[in-house]
Formats: C-alpha cells, structure tokens, sequence
C-alpha cells in the first residue's frame, strides 16, 4: 500500500511537471497544434475530448466508488491519472490560445476562469489524494467537489458559446 501510494505520488509529480513543461512550450510555439481538422483547429478538439473526458469520468467515478466499493483503489488510480492527462491535454489548449490570443486577452473570459477552476481542482485533488490526515483534508474535499460544480457550469457556457450559440 505505502509502496503503490508513493509510486502514485511521484507519477503524479511527474505528470504536473510535463504539463507544465509542454504548456510553456506550446505558448512559446516551438510547437504548434494550429491546424484545422474539419471545420475547427486540432487544438480545440483535443481540448473538447479532453474536456469530455472529464465531463463524463467525474461522475462514473463517484457513481463506481459507492457502488463498487471493493475497486475503490482501481476506480480511484483511473480517475486520477485520467484526470491528470486530461489536465495535460487542456493545458495545451490553453497555452496555444493564450499565445495565438495575446493580444486580445478579453477574448480569453470564461476559459482563463475555466482554466484555473481547473488547476484549482488538481491541486486540491492532489493535496487530498495524498495528505494522510489533518484538518485541511476536510477543507480541500469541499473546495474540490464544489469547484467541479462551477467548473461544469462554466465548461457548459464556454462550449456553447465556442459553438456560438450564445
């Protein structure tokens, strides 16, 4: 148990630093995601399966760990690091735009708010995953669990309007 935990711990520390390595990499186009497929940039689908991915998960996860107690550890393993790729995956959807977009930051809106609900919900994520005890831990499971509430409703407002039906 202790050896699994600390192995999760530094794959997770891992994945955080590739995303944030990958992020200034895409922002400073060494890189760039810009083409279209379809009717729309590479970069937006990724972000939409991504996002997708996570609309989707969330609520498998918490359905699956009360009913199917026994996998919790399985259950919990697949929503973490899913979570965490996906987290990648957006963070390079928000890197390409923030540098395709740096002059006109006002364009940015609900995504920049999006994007740090969802780096809000990492990192309660990861300090609730892997804090043993405490009073914080108390704290970080509500910051967590109602920062998912906003970032749906706001994930909800910025597709829509990507699509331009507002």
């Amino acid at each position: 148990m202790k050896n699994s935990r600390n192995l999760d711990f530094w794959l997770t520390l891992i994945l955080l630093l590739a995303t944030a390595i990958s992020s200034i990499v895409a922002y400073i186009f060494w890189y760039s995601l810009l083409f279209f497929v379809g009717s729309y940039l590479f970069i937006h689908w990724l972000g939409l399966i991504a996002t997708i991915f996570v609309v989707v998960s969330t609520p498998i996860h918490y359905i699956l760990k009360r009913k199917r107690p026994q996998n919790s550890k399985r259950i919990l393993k697949f929503h973490v690091f899913g979570n965490l790729l996906a987290f990648l995956v957006i963070s390079l959807h928000f890197a390409q735009n923030i540098g395709r977009l740096s002059g006109a930051f006002e364009r940015l809106g609900e995504g920049f708010a999006l994007y740090l609900l969802l780096t809000l919900i990492v990192a309660s994520g990861v300090v609730e995953r892997f804090q043993t005890s405490g009073k914080l831990r108390r704290y970080i499971k509500a910051i967590h669990k109602y920062a998912v509430i906003a970032l749906i409703v706001v994930m909800i407002i910025h597709v829509l309007d990507g699509f331009n039906f507002l």
